[in-house]
């Protein structure tokens, strides 16, 4: 009967060491000061992943899966890990970019509701017809005002305004209302007419272009020694180095031989500074044997291939484009490593489900983009479903023992 605890009764069954400090001895896990406080509560190995699921630390989840699981299970987790971004790729691809554009400036966008409103021109005449009407009705209004006043008063103010009015049209040429008047409607006739200046002529001005100039050419000087000193990108190969890389995977997984495991070394390095290249490095560096077919066995350093995959797994995580951003990734990644983990995601049951997915490499169709996506078991399987066995008549498949991993 179901208690609906299954996380209880589940098993990490593909994990190497028992214990975190075997994993630290053995295989180099740089655990830090928290994780090793951790570790001190929650020595086994699947205690303290649970513990690291439980606090969403995706990132130390997945580091201590490269570390621990067993290595051939480790190279099929990494390869579903690639599988999954190109799928995010597929349907959200990232935005190109040319090297042209590296320090190019760009133009300055002024918000709608920061942009200064164009003023309409006026009309001068009609604002000169409406201040003299203004000033005759004011006038009138004056009069109006004034005329409660006793007529004696206001023979005594005119007088005294006369006599003003008179001195200062001496002085001016105007009295003080025409002065006034004057003024008003110069201001009016001049409204609008700001005070320009000659941008083209202005030093300062010519100075910003000439600057700005030189600025331009010091950066087009740049790119041109930038592309002069790095290799002409070959998309059409790069794109079929990777698809080879795949291939050559997932050979190597189905059947982990000197054989596949040097053909992994030989695309791996056609292309390490791509996911599919570097996770056809890590396939070689999990073989355990540095020179596959040599007379002695060069050991693999031990942590070489699972730095190998916390290196893989950082630059799946920072790649542009697609739908998850850096963390959603990490969670991602750490669900497909449990998986692995547990035992629920396995190469058998891809193998089972598509037996033909063993014949021959897939065709590179170099006119035309590929139109399906690497992004799900299913899909895996429809992109090896030519992968080349190995294992024939004349050339059997060669036993390989689990023990071969833990020396």
């Amino acid at each position: 009967m179901s208690d609906n605890l299954e996380w209880m009764n589940r098993h990490y069954l593909l994990l190497e060491h028992r214990t975190v400090d075997e994993t630290i001895e053995q295989e180099l896990f740089p655990a830090r000061t928290e994780l090793l406080s951790l570790a001190a509560t929650y020595k086994n190995s699947e205690d303290f992943l649970d513990q690291l699921l439980q606090r969403r630390s995706y990132k130390d989840v997945c580091s201590f899966l490269a570390y621990n699981l067993h290595k051939r299970s480790a190279v099929w987790w990494a390869y579903r890990c690639v599988l999954d971004l190109n799928d995010e790729l597929k349907k959200k691809p990232a935005e190109k970019r040319s090297i042209d554009d590296i320090g190019k400036p760009k133009p300055l966008q002024i918000p709608e509701w920061a942009r200064t409103p164009e003023e309409q021109p006026e009309d001068t005449e009609k604002a000169l017809a409406d201040f003299r009407s203004f000033m005759k009705q004011a006038f009138a209004e004056h009069e109006k005002r004034i005329s409660g006043i006793s007529q004696e008063t206001r023979d005594e103010v005119s007088r005294a305004l006369e006599l003003v009015m008179g001195e200062v049209k001496k002085q001016h040429g105007q009295d003080i209302f025409e002065m006034f008047q004057s003024i008003c409607e110069k201001t009016i006739m001049s409204k609008g007419q700001d005070f320009k200046i000659d941008l083209e002529n202005s030093p300062i001005i010519r100075a910003e272009k000439e600057l700005k100039e030189k600025i331009e050419d010091v950066r087009k000087s740049t790119i041109e020694k930038v592309k002069a000193a790095l290799p002409e990108k070959d998309e059409v190969a790069l794109r079929k180095n990777k698809e080879e890389a795949l291939s050559c995977v997932y050979r190597y997984i189905i059947s982990p031989d000197e054989d596949n495991a040097g053909a992994c070394y030989e695309i791996g390095n056609k292309a390490p500074d791509t996911p599919e290249g570097l996770l056809a490095l890590v396939a070689f560096w999990s073989f355990g044997d540095l020179m596959p077919k040599g007379e002695t066995v060069v050991k693999t350093p031990s942590g070489l291939m699972a730095n190998g995959i916390n290196s893989l797994l950082l630059m799946l995580s920072l790649k542009e484009g697609g739908e998850k951003d850096f963390n959603a990734r990490y969670e991602k990644y750490s669900s497909l490593g449990i998986e692995v983990a547990d035992g629920s995601s396995n190469w058998g049951e891809s193998i089972e489900k598509k037996p033909e997915s063993r014949i021959a490499p897939p065709k590179f169709n170099e006119t035309e983009e590929r139109s399906e996506s690497y992004g799900s078991e299913a899909k895996a399987e429809d992109l090896h479903s030519a992968t080349q066995d190995r294992t024939t008549p004349d050339n059997p498949a060669k036993h390989i023992s689990i023990n071969r991993f833990r020396g």
